[in-house]
Order: structure tokens, then C-alpha cells, then sequence
């Protein structure tokens, strides 16, 4: 998206000839700028400047001062935020793009600025994100959270060129990466395995918030798109029982449904009531870009059967199979709904967009209506939400994909909210040139809005798919394969082919998963899954560690780095002897009770071995079974 000049100088006591280099920031360990923010800074500018002097004095061991604008001294200056000082060089915060953020050099000032609230007050965070561009520039990485993971270059000078100009404006408006922290599902697993929830909370305060600002995760998106009538049933039904969907039975009773009631979507009251509640909820809330219209999900009823919704269902539609009370399998084929709850959605939408023009109304394309629909076509105010892909089975992915494109084609407005970071848990899995190369086609194809759930903070396992994903939803013109390149190279120096050459084994056997199809990327599943993890395969990974190990010798940092990669072959073996003879005493083959206790053992014995780590998040494993 951008090239700069930046001259990061290495010396030891004196400055290096870099030619027309400008700002010198350290100078032989000695610091030689200030940081200078507003006398009232945005809590990103100063956000923005502690993580500048922090990172600056890890650098080169020279803390720089941070000072208001009142007390700024002449001379070198990084000037972080909107300040009358970065006034005078032309910034009009008013005039920034929304998140737009700007590294560049001005004679004797280094401006770090960007766009830190919207038109309607709601808060942003340019200046941080500049803060990471230009800490990116000085050669810092989070490969993944904590110290191990974190790449602070050494140097005891640093001087900037005077032509760097960064400048990033975001593609994506919401950045969704949605991380595991502290539950109740993690609480199941730290009880099994007696470990402490300060522990665990402990750990995840370190790093964590630093790793999502250095890849600007996040976004000027406000809202929601989720199930949006959990509590109308109980509100309505009494008053209005024919807003609810006709039951097979002709009742329209949908008793104990808790929040998952089925709305009779034809009726146009009930599409009036709904259109006044969401204009009222967008007028109260001017800073919200988007409120949800989404259907509720799951629950004990069916949907609605009654002639007039029947009547909106296309009769090319293709035909799929849904929850039916009335069948003894639960099960009924029917013309996809797709159709229906489109044009619900454009009724509602319709009514919403005459009072609050320019704002969304979030739905998803899910269950029973996720096909693309045959003959509707989303109206401009809609986002219409896809929950859809894995990189486990092509027969999946293309059918998925198709699904994705043929929404895209139907909608001004598209936002992302897969599962795909879940699957394959317990095992390395890398999958992220794939994911990159989707993240540029759809953000080409309207995506504006990812949320990403499920990452489980499985970092030895996962990482580099994690890493290229932040790096594509902050700007999906990048190369993955760049991406990669930089993140062996700047983590592992000397042994970089090496680990880059590891990680391309572990996308191999990716790849295999993904074109046998034979993993359904469930639980009852994964013995298929641990198949493809046997000795050979498992030996050629561990080849590219130890010869990445022989090219690192003496570098204690990158060696620690390697360490932390190898939990997830070590891990892998493990998991695999569990399944492989749980699958087995399932089958009945006895002889093998043994040697499944003691691959349990193993297991449990390595959870404890390795604690709490990033490397592998055992409590989540544990809670799940793994």
C-alpha cells in the first residue's frame, strides 16, 4: 500500500553517514528527540507515546522525554497526535480519512498522527496505529504475544530519513479478530487442571493488547449484526401472537423458547414494529453505523409455515433440510428460505432508510436462508453477514465460496464472521497464504467487516496463520507470501529458510487435509485428522527445527523462538497416540485400552510440562477434550 525511506542506522557510539537523514531520535545510547503530545492528548496519542518510549529505550537503552506542547524544547521532536505543532505542518485532524494514520518528516519533526474520533465523537485510534507503522519501520515485530515473541532490534543510534512518508488509510472498517480470554469454558479447563485464574489472567495481560495495536486490529465500525428479538417473544406473544412463526401443528405457540423465538417475517406489523424500534435505536445512538435485524438462532420451533411467508420462498430455490417438530426425524426438506428473509430484511430496510439515511442494518445469510437468493436483492442499507469457509475440505470451501461470491453480487454491504480458526484444534495446522489470498478477493468483493472468532490463542500451533491474518485485514493488498517471508526473517535471522521451510511442511500437510476432504472438522472426526500427523511426517518437520536450531546456535533469543515453535510437533505426536487409540477401543479392538491410558498420560503430563503458555492454550484444550 505504501514504500517509505526510512534509514534505521546501527552504530555503536557514533552515527553513521545515511546521507540526508534529518531526525536523529538516539544517538550513541544518548537520547537526542522528545515526544511531544497536546496539552489535552486523545487517549490514542497517548497511548501512542508510552508505546513509542517504551519500545524506543528496548531499542537502543535511551528513554526519551514525553512533554506537552507548552514545554516542547527545539531540536529534534516526534510530535505524537493533533497539536498546534503538528497544525502548523498542515494536519487538520478534521481532514483525516476515517483511522487514517501518517508517519513523515518535517525538517526537525517527526509527525505521528492520525485520526482519533469520528464526525459523530466516537473514540479511534490513529495515532496509535501510526505509532506501530513507524515502530515497524525501527524493525519491531509481534510474532505472537509476550517476550519470546516480540522482536526488538538493538541499536544505540537511530536516525530517520527525511523523506519517510507512511500513510494508511483502512480498506476495512471493522479489523475482527475476536481473542479466547478468560471464560467460563476456560475456567472448566484451569479446574482440571488445577491451575489458577490469576495465573491465567495474569498471563494474557501481558502482550496481548500489544500485538493487536501493532497490527491494527480493531476499526471505525460501530455496532451490531447479532440475534436481535431474544426477548420478543415474551414481549409480544400474549398481544400479538400472529408475529410469531406458524407452527406445523397451525398454532403459533412456541412454548419455553427462552431467546430463540421464529417471527412470522411476511407480516408487515410485525416489519413496521421492527423498522420503528431500529430507527429509534440508530437516533438514540448517533455514534452506532449499524444495528442488527438478524433473525434469533437455533431454537425448539420451526419456521413459520403459514401461507404468506410460504408464498415469499422462490420456487427455484434450492431445496434443503431444516428442523421440523412434526417429523420423527426432526428433519424436513423445503425450498431454501433465502428468499423469504431477504425481502424481510429489504422491508424493514426500506421503512429505516427514509429516517436514518447513511446508516446499516446488520443480518446474516445463515441456517435456512444462507443460500444466495434467486430473485431478491438486498437493499443499500443492508450488511449482510456470511458465516462460511474452512480450509479443511475443498469440496466445502468452493461450495462456500460460491455462497460468499453470490451474496456479494446481491448486496452493496458484506462482513465476515467464520469459525475457521477453530478447526483442526490440537494439532499445527498453516493455512495462511490461503487465507490471505481469500482476504484480498473478498475485500475486492465488498467486504468491509470481518469478526473473526475463535482464536484460541494456540500460537505454536496457529501463529503464523494468526499473524498473516492481521496483517491482510490491515491491508489486503499485501503479499502473504511477503508477509511470511518478513515474519522467518525478522524472528529467526540466520535460521529463517530453515523455519520458513518448517512452515511450508506444515501448509503441506494442510493442503493434504484440505483436498481429501475426508475431515469433517469435528470432534466425533479426529482420528481421520490425527492420520495425517504419523512419524514420517512429523520427522520432516522436526528436520527444518533442528537444522533451523544449527544455523541460530549462540543466539539465545531466536533459539527461545524455536523452542516455542516446537511445542506444536511435540504436541501433534501426543494428540495423535490419544486418538489414534481412542479410535481404536471405539472400534473394539481391546489391545489397545493400554496404550490409549498411556497416551492420556503423555498428554496430561505435557499440559503441566509446558503450563501456561502462548504456545498452546491448554485450558482450552482441556475443556474441549483435547
Amino acid at each position: 500500500m505504501f514504500r517509505n525511506a526510512l534509514i534505521v542506522m546501527a552504530s555503536i557510539g557514533m552515527v553513521a553517514t545515511v546521507g540526508s537523514a534529518e531526525v536523529i531520535l538516539v544517538d550513541g545510547g544518548q537520547p537526542a528527540a522528545t515526544i511531544v503530545t497536546a496539552g489535552e492528548p486523545t487517549r490514542a496519542a497517548r497511548e501512542a507515546a508510552r508505546f513509542l518510549q517504551d519500545c524506543i529505550e528496548r531499542i537502543s537503552g535511551a528513554q526519551l522525554p514525553i512533554v506537552t506542547e507548552a514545554d516542547a524544547p527545539e531540536g529534534a521532536r516526534i510530535l505524537v497526535g493533533a497539536s498546534s505543532l503538528t497544525g502548523a505542518h498542515g494536519y487538520v485532524p478534521d481532514d483525516l480519512a476515517l483511522e487514517q494514520a501518517i508517519v513523515r518528516v518535517h525538517g526537525s519533526d517527526l509527525a505521528v498522527i492520525g485520526d482519533d474520533a469520528k464526525p459523530t465523537g466516537g473514540e479511534l485510534m490513529g495515532t496509535r496505529w501510526a505509532a506501530a507503522m513507524l515502530l515497524r519501520e525501527l524493525g519491531v515485530r509481534w510474532l505472537w504475544p509476550g517476550e519470546v515473541g516480540t522482536v526488538i532490534p538493538k541499536r544505540e543510534t537511530i536516525a530517520i530519513a527525511d523523506d519517510l512518508s507512511l500513510d494508511w488509510t483502512p480498506r476495512l472498517i471493522k479489523r475482527g479478530l475476536r481473542s479466547a480470554g478468560y471464560n467460563e469454558r476456560v475456567q472448566s479447563g484451569l479446574d482440571k487442571l488445577g491451575w489458577s485464574t490469576d495465573d491465567f489472567n495474569a498471563l494474557h495481560a501481558q502482550g496481548l493488547s500489544d500485538w493487536y495495536t501493532a497490527h491494527r486490529i480493531g476499526g471505525s465500525f460501530a455496532g451490531g449484526y447479532g440475534h436481535a428479538y431474544g426477548d420478543y417473544y415474551e414481549r409480544f406473544h400474549a398481544e400479538h401472537p400472529e408475529w410469531f412463526a406458524m407452527q406445523p401443528d397451525g398454532t403459533r405457540d412456541q412454548p419455553n423458547i427462552g431467546d430463540r423465538s421464529r417471527l412470522c417475517v411476511s407480516n408487515m406489523e410485525l416489519i413496521r414494529q421492527i423498522a420503528a424500534e431500529k430507527i429509534a435505536e440508530l437516533q438514540a445512538n448517533p455514534n452506532v453505523d449499524c444495528v442488527s435485524i438478524s433473525p434469533n438462532d437455533g431454537g425448539a420451533a420451526t419456521f413459520c409455515t403459514c401461507p404468506e411467508c410460504e408464498s415469499w420462498d422462490h420456487p427455484d430455490a434450492p431445496i434443503i433440510s431444516f428442523y421440523w417438530t412434526d417429523e420423527a426425524d426432526r428433519l424436513k426438506e423445503h425450498l431454501s428460505l433465502s428468499d423469504r428473509y431477504a425481502r424481510f430484511y429489504n422491508e424493514i430496510a426500506k421503512i429505516v432508510a427514509q429516517e436514518c439515511p447513511g446508516r446499516m442494518l446488520g443480518a446474516y445469510a445463515y441456517s435456512a436462508y444462507r443460500t444466495v437468493p434467486i430473485d431478491q436483492t438486498l437493499e443499500p442499507n443492508i450488511l449482510i453477514g456470511f458465516v462460511g469457509i474452512s480450509y479443511v475440505s475443498r469440496e466445502n470451501y468452493e461450495a462456500d465460496k460460491e455462497i460468499f461470491d453470490g451474496w456479494a453480487e446481491r448486496s452493496s454491504g458484506i462482513f465476515w464472521r467464520p469459525n475457521l480458526l477453530n478447526g483442526g484444534m490440537g494439532f499445527p495446522q498453516n493455512f495462511a497464504r490461503a487465507l490471505g489470498r481469500d482476504v484480498a478477493a473478498m475485500a475486492d468483493r465488498g467486504l468491509t467487516v470481518t469478526d473473526f472468532d475463535c482464536q484460541y490463542q494456540h500460537w505454536a500451533l496457529k501463529g503464523l496463520t494468526y499473524y498473516v491474518l492481521a496483517e491482510m485485514l490491515a491491508d489486503p493488498d499485501a503479499d502473504p507470501d511477503a508477509i511470511i517471508d518478513d515474519y522467518c526473517a525478522a524472528g529467526f535471522g540466520p535460521a529463517a529458510e530453515e523455519i520458513r521451510a518448517y512452515f511450508d511442511g506444515v501448509e503441506a500437510i494442510t493442503s493434504r487435509i484440505f483436498e481429501d476432504s475426508a475431515f469433517r472438522g469435528l470432534k466425533d472426526n479426529m482420528e481421520v485428522l490425527a492420520g495425517y500427523y504419523d512419524d514420517e511426517t512429523l520427522a520432516g518437520l522436526q528436520a527444518h527445527l533442528d537444522a533451523a536450531r544449527e544455523a541460530a546456535a549462540g543466539d539465545p533469543e531466536i533459539l527461545a523462538r524455536i523452542d516455542f515453535l516446537q511445542v506444536g510437533p511435540d504436541y501433534a505426536r501426543l494428540n495423535r497416540d490419544y486418538y489414534l487409540a481412542r479410535f481404536a477401543v471405539r472400534s473394539g479392538d481391546a489391545t489397545q485400552r493400554d496404550a490409549l491410558a498411556a497416551a492420556e498420560k503423555a498428554r496430561e503430563a505435557f499440559y503441566q510440562k509446558v503450563g501456561l503458555s502462548w504456545a498452546i492454550n491448554s485450558a482450552y484444550l482441556k475443556f474441549y477434550g483435547f
